[in-house]
Formats: structure tokens, C-alpha cells, sequence
């Protein structure tokens, strides 16, 4: 995606980023039944939407009999109405559930979809080394996916069912309504279906007042969800760095910062309370004139006797459905106000993720197949995401089976190298032949994923990739034998092994995968020397024709290498 896309795209009105982001799924491999529930949940909002043009006979033709006294015509009325309510709820009840149905299927469909948008091209990866206009990712497909399904169905089956009410409404209104006479200075008109207009205007002028009053709602909401995105994000680093921040004795700081970005939310919170307390007296107010302007509308034909009781019911029913359907902006604004603002936030994220692809598959740092298990550099140069320069014309070799250490001063660019190398970097330009052999990376802070130890030793690959006995073998050889009756236990890892044990753990793990490249960024820093020495043993040993580029800052690793790459910035 260029820079011209990009600001295309910005440019995007609100329906087209709706329909850009809603479109793959009702295209997609489930879109047979995705359209099926879709018309059947319109088959029932009709249905229902008929059910109360029913009522609304039916009020004329109750109130009717109230007035003359019609008792035979009560008890029919009364049995017409069980079948009414009966046949309201069994489509309400049904279009629930198809409703819960379809939101469940389409959110799953867009998780799928959004987690592939974010892992793949390695774009997650990016999106943390680089500002591309979105934050906090994890929210974007927990929570405003969630919500983007959910608010687009409901609003959408609302308008639908406001649509329908009125088409079918506004011919029955007409009718009843009559003309209106009018006279003002001598001069004579009569305007038909008068309570029509009346209606429209009405809803028109709460529709513009609903506007003025909350025009800010959208970016008040959406300036809500960062702060509170902001701050959950700062509580889980505060549980994942738990240990050494008590070490530190930085209770009363995390307090202190916490309490910094909650007061950004209760901010924020003031400012939405504000819209609201508006947007909620305008629309109670218009609410309350509704009830009685068709009242007041009809009574002087009522009283003068050209409309009869059930008549007058019928009247203000039918008002009732089509300025209700009128004044759909009226009352679903704050929803539209949070479908506005969900939107604007999916979009910001497709827009980053695409650009981080796009960046990283149009790298200037080209990249082909080696001949043979050879790494070759020439000519390469490393800048940071920002365009600063890092690395400047490296022209390296390194053959397979190969043990090199790198050295260079700390920032001089040695761990991006190996950044560069894994093929997650690329800022620069130059050419790296890299062979088709399996490269594994080892970084100074292991991932280990939450679940079973087995699992964390397997990664990435299945738990069940690997027999018991290769993973006892693999940890004994590691120095950690004292874990093997916890290979089935499920925990958090990174919080229950010390530093040292979880490098220990990164390094079993590729005894068990067997790489050709093995690229180690500090990934034996919190080891003594002893045990430093036995894991580069292990390496020699049970990997011995394996290529180990290392990072390290230790003197004494270089004598577990053959040659020393100097990198000087």
C-alpha cells in the first residue's frame, strides 16, 4: 500500500470503510448461509412489523367495542389478540436466536480473518517497532470485533424494521389523518394526510437536534477506548513484570502511573457523561411531546365528532410507529456515535497491518536463496524504522557449519543484524543470500507460551511433535531433569523459571528441532560460566553440524566460536 493509497483510504467516507471492512466475510466461503439467516431474520422483522399493522387494527376494532359495549365483539377481540401476541413473540423469540447466530458466525469469521491480517507477512511484528497509525492490537480483535459484528447487526435489523414500520405505516396514517383546512388572511388551503407531515417534520427537527447535541460522541468514544486500552495494557506489563518490579520496590510508581492513565479514562469519562446527559434530556423531551402531539393533533375532529374512539387509538398508533421510525436517528445516535468510532478504529488497524506487509515484502534489503548452506551480505546497509542509518556496506560471509561470534559495541546494530538475517528487518537496502536450510533464532528473553511445559519446549511446533523420551533427553541434557515431571503441568513459564532456566529451556528446544543456522542474541546472558560452557558443549555435541552465529558481550564466548565478525556501526 503506497502513500496515495493511504490517503485514499483516510479519505474513505463511513459507508465505504463499513462496507470494506463487512464485505470478505458476505463474499467469503460462508456467505450461503450467512445470506440465508440474513433473509430469514428480514422475514421476521416484516413479519413482526405486520404483526403491528395487525394491533393497529385491532386497537380500532377493541376500543370500538369498549365504546358501543359490544361484548360478543370483546371476547373475539380478546382471542384475536392471544394469536397476535403469540405469533409477536414466536418471531421475536426466532429472530433472536438467528440474530445471536449470525453475530456468533460472522465475529468468528472476523477473528479468523483479522488474526491472519496481523501474523501474517510477520506484520505483529512491525506494528511493535514501528508507529503505523493503530494501537493496542489485541483490543482491535477482542474487543472492537466483537463489537463491529454485534452493533452492525443491530442497527442494521433496527433500520430495517424502522423501514418496513414506516412503509407500511405511513399509507395507514395518511388515510386516517385527513385533510387539515387552513386559513390565514382570507386565503384556503387544505393539506392532505396532515399528521404525515407533522410526523416528518418532527422527527427532522429531534434528527438535526440529536445531531448538534452529539456530534462529539464519536471521538469522545473513540479517544475513550485508547485510555482505557492504554491502561489494561499497563496492568498486564505491571502482572508480567510482577517479580522485578517488587525486587525494585517500584510499588508506589506502577500506583502512580496507573493512577495517571486512569485519570485520562475518568477524564475522558466526564467528557462522554456531558454528551450524554445532553443527548438523554433531548431525546426524553422529545419522547414526551410525541405522546401528546397526536392527541392534541386529533382532538378537535374527535370532538367535533367526525372520528370515533377506536379511531382516535388507531390514529395515535399509527403516529406512534411512523414517527418512531422517523426518529431512528434520534434514537439510535449513541449507538451510531460507537458503530462511527468502532469503525474508524478497524479500519486504522487493516490500514497498519497492510502497510507493514507491504513494507516488509517490498524490503530494499533483497533477499534470495543460497547456494549451499552459506550465508552471504553484500553490500548491506541497516537504517532504523525511522531512516536513521545503523549498519553501513557489510559485506560478510558465513558457511554452513560455521561458529561466529559478533562483536561490537553495545547499539552498534549486532542483534538487528540477526534481526536482518531471520528476516524480520527490513529497513535498509543491499542483498543477503540466505540458505533454504531451517534458521532458528534465540533471543535473550525466550518465548514460552502459556500452556504445558511440553508444549513450551515443542514451540513452535506441536507438543505432540515429540515423543516423551526426546524431551526428557533434550532437558536432561540442559540441566533440567528436575522439570520432567512437570512436562504435563499447565502455568505461566516465563513467570515460574528463573531467567537462566528459561534460556536453558530456548536451548532444549533447539536440540530438539535440529536447525542448520542457530542465531543466538545474548541467549546464554543469564548463565554462569559453568553452565554457560556445558549449553555450548551441548550445542557442539549434539548439534555439531549446525551454524551458530551468536551475540555476546562476554569475552569467554568467543572461545566456543571459530571466527569473529566485528561490527562497528
Amino acid at each position: 500500500m503506497n502513500e496515495q493509497q493511504q490517503r485514499d483510504g483516510a479519505k474513505k467516507g463511513l459507508i465505504a470503510k463499513f462496507l470494506a471492512l463487512a464485505g470478505p466475510y458476505w463474499r467469503s466461503e460462508e456467505k450461503w448461509m450467512a445470506w440465508t439467516l440474513l433473509l430469514a431474520i428480514v422475514v421476521l422483522n416484516v413479519a413482526m412489523v405486520y404483526c403491528n399493522v395487525w394491533l393497529n387494527q385491532w386497537n380500532g376494532d377493541f376500543f370500538n367495542a369498549l365504546q358501543q359495549r359490544d361484548w360478543n365483539s370483546f371476547q373475539s377481540l380478546i382471542g384475536e389478540f392471544a394469536a397476535l401476541a403469540f405469533s409477536f413473540i414466536a418471531c421475536a423469540v426466532l429472530m433472536s436466536y438467528l440474530t445471536s447466530a449470525l453475530n456468533l458466525r460472522w465475529r468468528r469469521w472476523l477473528t479468523d480473518f483479522y488474526l491472519g491480517q496481523w501474523l501474517d507477512g510477520r506484520a505483529y511484528c512491525l506494528l511493535e517497532l514501528k508507529s503505523y497509525g493503530t494501537d493496542n492490537p489485541d483490543q482491535r480483535i477482542a474487543e472492537d470485533l466483537k463489537a463491529f459484528a454485534a452493533t452492525s447487526l443491530n442497527l442494521g435489523f433496527d433500520l430495517i424494521r424502522n423501514l418496513t414500520t414506516l412503509a407500511c405505516f405511513i399509507g395507514i396514517l395518511w388515510h386516517l389523518s385527513g385533510p387539515l383546512a387552513l386559513s390565514l388572511f382570507g386565503w384556503q388551503a387544505s393539506v392532505s394526510g396532515y399528521l404525515v407531515w407533522a410526523a416528518l417534520g418532527y422527527a427532522l427537527l429531534g434528527s438535526g437536534l440529536m445531531h448538534v447535541l452529539g456530534r462529539k460522541l464519536s471521538r469522545i468514544n473513540m479517544e475513550g477506548e485508547r485510555r482505557e486500552a492504554d491502561f489494561r495494557y499497563a496492568a498486564v506489563r505491571l502482572r508480567e513484570h510482577a517479580q522485578a518490579v517488587a525486587l525494585s520496590g517500584g510499588e508506589e510508581f506502577e500506583r502512580k502511573a496507573l493512577n495517571r492513565r486512569f485519570q485520562d479514562i475518568c477524564a475522558n469519562w466526564r467528557q462522554m457523561i456531558a454528551a450524554e446527559w445532553r443527548l438523554t434530556g433531548a431525546r426524553s423531551a422529545y419522547s414526551q411531546l410525541a405522546v401528546i402531539f397526536p392527541m392534541l393533533a386529533c382532538a378537535p375532529r374527535y370532538f367535533a365528532g367526525k372520528l370515533a374512539l377506536g379511531g382516535l387509538m388507531q390514529v395515535i398508533s399509527a403516529f406512534g410507529h411512523v414517527q418512531e421510525a422517523l426518529s431512528w436517528m434520534v434514537n439510535a445516535y449513541e449507538g451510531l456515535a460507537s458503530w462511527k468510532a468502532n469503525i474508524e478504529r478497524l479500519a486504522s488497524f487493516q490500514a497498519a497491518t497492510a502497510r507493514a506487509r507491504h513494507e516488509l515484502a517490498h524490503s530494499r534489503i533483497a533477499r534470495s536463496e543460497s547456494e549451499g548452506d552459506d550465508i552471504r551480505l553484500c553490500k548491506l546497509a541497516v537504517s532504523l524504522p525511522d531512516g536513521q542509518p545503523l549498519l553501513k556496506n557489510l559485506d560478510l560471509h558465513a558457511s554452513g557449519g560455521e561458529r561466529i561470534v559478533l562483536k561490537g559495541a553495545s547499539g552498534s546494530g549486532k542483534s538487528t543484524l540477526l534481526q536482518v538475517l531471520a528476516g524480520i528487518w527490513p529497513w535498509g537496502e543491499g542483498h543477503a543470500a540466505l540458505p533454504a536450510k531451517k534458521m532458528m533464532f534465540l533471543p535473550q528473553r525466550p518465548y514460552l507460551p502459556l500452556g504445558t511445559l511440553r508444549e513450551a519446549i515443542s514451540y513452535p511446533a506441536a507438543a505432540d511433535a515429540f515423543s516423551l523420551a526426546e524431551q526428557e533427553f533434550v532437558l536432561a541434557r540442559c540441566r533440567l531433569a528436575h522439570l520432567t515431571p512437570q512436562l504435563d503441568d499447565y502455568g505461566n513459564w516465563s513467570a515460574r523459571l528463573s531467567p537462566g532456566e528459561q534460556q536453558r529451556l530456548a536451548l532444549a528446544r533447539a536440540l530438539l528441532h535440529k536447525p542448520s543456522w542457530l542465531l543466538l542474541d545474548e541467549a546464554t546472558s543469564a548463565l554462569d560460566p559453568h553452565n554457560q560452557r556445558h549449553c555450548y558443549q551441548q550445542l557442539r555435541s549434539e548439534l555439531p553440524d549446525c551454524a551458530v552465529i551468536s551475540v555476546s558481550h562476554r569475552p569467554e564466548v568467543d572461545a566456543y566460536h571459530d571466527r569473529v565478525w566485528r561490527i562497528d556501526g
